[in-house]
């Protein structure tokens, strides 16, 4: 099950890429808890947390409000039971600051049934691996 996981997430980041939202939200639970994009949703920094593909709509249209050119890269996927962390580069440029992002951040997503139920947010991964009850 772990590396079907894998696809699938691996599969949502292609549509997000290629801006298939519609397909990408049918990835998503109908009450899935997702990271907010305040604080570009990193753990202890969000601003709350979103509730199903709408929630990750409204994240999404807020990243893309924030920064020109913003895109999100998956740079490796690691199967962990029912989840999958991802290490992903964020990119853009302020809208109001013109302060180029280029950060590394790690994302944990949980699956059940085939759907994303909750995403969170790392800036390590030793954070994330700590989330699900492992260490490096």
């Amino acid at each position: 099950m772990s590396q079907e996981n894998v696809e699938i997430v691996r599969r949502g980041y292609e549509m997000y890429a290629s801006g298939d939202l519609e397909g990408l939200v049918t990835l998503i639970a109908p009450d899935a808890e997702l990271a907010d994009a305040g604080g570009l949703g990193i753990t202890g920094t969000a601003s709350g947390t979103r509730f199903g593909p709408s929630g990750f709509l409204r994240s999404s249209d807020e990243a893309h409000e924030a920064f020109e050119n913003y895109t999100v890269t998956p740079e490796d996927f690691t199967a962990l039971r029912n989840f999958v962390l991802v290490r992903a580069r964020l990119r853009g440029k302020g809208r109001a600051s013109g302060v180029p992002l280029d950060a590394v951040v790690f994302q944990l997503w949980e699956l059940r049934d085939g759907k994303v139920v909750r995403s969170q947010i790392f800036m390590t991964e030793s954070q994330a691996l700590e989330a699900v009850g492992l260490s490096e």
